[in-house]
């Protein structure tokens, strides 16, 4: 009789880890299309506008995009932030997470585009030449 009641414990205390590790792992960002590189593209949504930080700032918008395994993102402050071939966004910040493979993005709209939660945007990863270039490169 100890022997089942120690072999029930041992046996409900594995489903205990097994769906405890199901658990944690599932609010993980699911490595899906939207956030992966397609090509030289990172696409991402955006999920916070603000109207300014600071006094004197602008308006500005945060995306952030996961799935960054085994690859490292080569992107600098001042690149271009492109909704479908409309250039809308220029980087102001940037967060690597290596723990989570993501990548927080903060961006400031130009020219007055209007950019909303939920739009998807991206950016081209490992531009040689950001500044010298107004079209989009990650299109092929």
């Amino acid at each position: 009789m100890q022997r089942i009641t120690k072999w029930l414990a041992g046996v409900a205390l594995g489903l205990m880890i097994a769906v405890g590790w199901q658990l944690l792992s599932s609010g993980q960002q699911p490595a899906a299309d939207k956030g992966r590189d397609a090509g030289n593209r990172l696409e991402f949504e955006v999920v916070h506008s603000f109207d300014s930080k600071y006094l004197g700032d602008t308006p500005g918008h945060m995306g952030r995009a996961g799935g960054l395994t085994m690859r490292r993102p080569r992107i600098a402050l001042g690149d271009v932030v492109y909704r479908g071939e409309e250039r809308v966004g220029l980087v102001t910040h940037l967060d690597w997470n290596r723990v989570n493979n993501s990548l927080d993005i903060e961006f400031d709209p130009v020219d007055h585009a209007r950019i909303c939660v939920g739009d998807s945007v991206w950016l081209v990863l490992d531009n040689p030449n950001p500044l010298k270039s107004s079209t989009p490169q990650g299109t092929k």
